[in-house]
């Protein structure tokens, strides 16, 4: 199994390109851009991220299905010791910017009340260079 730290540090994946867009600004930035900052602060990881704070469930529910194989089998095999990336909102959710299915995968299938996450704040995002596309 992949060490996290080796999940970080490889070439570019294909997750790391993944655009996360600010609803409120419409920036747009590069996952891997915002994992980088968020491990770089040793305060933004949290061992035990209660799943129930964060709106995850309700975005997977609305982009996938459990009676779609490929949705499910996608699920299924993510990581869950992987730390998910969310952004904490103003009335304190946090946002899930990668790792709906390990949420999903720790919630109903692992019966698991937390997962490890980088949390940042919305704020911090501004420390983050937004992407242009053109």
């Amino acid at each position: 199994m992949k060490t996290f730290k080796q999940f970080l540090t490889e070439e570019v994946e294909p997750w790391q390109d993944q655009i996360a867009v600010n609803d409120e600004t419409g920036k747009k930035y590069r996952v891997g851009d915002i994992y980088k900052f968020a491990k770089s602060k040793k305060e933004f990881f949290v061992e035990d991220l209660p799943i129930k704070e964060t709106d995850a469930l309700k975005w997977w529910d609305k982009q996938y299905d459990m009676d779609n194989e490929e949705h499910r089998e996608r699920m299924e095999k993510a990581d869950t010791s992987v730390p998910v990336l969310g952004i904490r909102q103003e009335d304190g959710t946090i946002s899930i910017t990668d790792g709906l299915n390990r949420i999903k995968k720790a919630h109903s299938v692992e019966k698991k009340k937390t997962i490890p996450a980088y949390v940042t704040d919305k704020a911090d995002m501004e420390n983050i260079e937004p992407i242009e596309e053109g």
